[in-house]
């Protein structure tokens, strides 16, 4: 099985059984699954979710719920830039209603270098995860493959993306997976 083989694998399970949600289809996403916000409320009650103040996070629609109460928090969010890749923006004491779309957030975000930013969590949309903690993503940008961070990376999954170990080389590590249904720790307590 080939990385694109495994990625249409998924796309097409969880738009054949109609779990996927907006955007639709999922083909070429970070799907945004039924039962995503459930997970995102397993992952918000994480130490690491809970004891963050700056959270670097992609703009896939799975990880809103997740934006939108870092924000509430009262947590800083560092966001991808969504037209200039490779740059990124700091929002902070910004209410979450405020930013209808994540396209906007050029107009509430300060530009920032990523490099010396302290980030306590990296939130990450995925396609496929394992159980021992590999990811792949949707095979085009954030997270980019040089994407460097010393901080843990969490994402959400449907159980039908989970595999018991991926069948293809991982393209990076997690350090949470947070299902509907519960919080994955690879190598670590579950």
């Amino acid at each position: 099985m080939t990385l694109g083989e495994l990625r249409e694998e998924v796309w097409n399970t969880l738009a054949r059984y109609g779990l996927a949600l907006h955007p639709t289809p999922p083909h070429g996403h970070h799907p945004n699954f039924l039962g995503a916000k459930k997970a995102a409320e397993r992952l918000l009650k994480a130490p690491e979710f809970q004891g963050a103040r700056r959270i670097l996070a992609g703009m896939d629609a799975v990880l809103k719920p997740l934006r939108e109460e870092a924000l509430r928090q009262g947590k800083e969010l560092l966001l991808p830039h969504p037209d200039r890749p490779g740059e990124f923006l700091l929002l902070k004491d910004l209410d979450p209603r405020r930013l209808k779309r994540v396209r906007e957030a050029y107009r509430y975000g300060v530009p920032v270098a990523l490099g010396g930013q302290a980030i306590d969590l990296v939130l990450i949309g995925a396609v496929a995860v394992d159980e021992e903690g590999g990811w792949v993503g949707k095979g085009y940008g954030f997270p980019q493959a040089w994407l460097q961070v010393e901080a843990p990376f969490a994402t959400l999954a449907h159980p039908v993306m989970v595999y018991p170990r991926l069948p293809v080389p991982s393209e990076r590590r997690v350090d949470l997976i947070a299902t509907p249904q519960r919080l994955i720790r690879p190598g670590g307590p579950r």
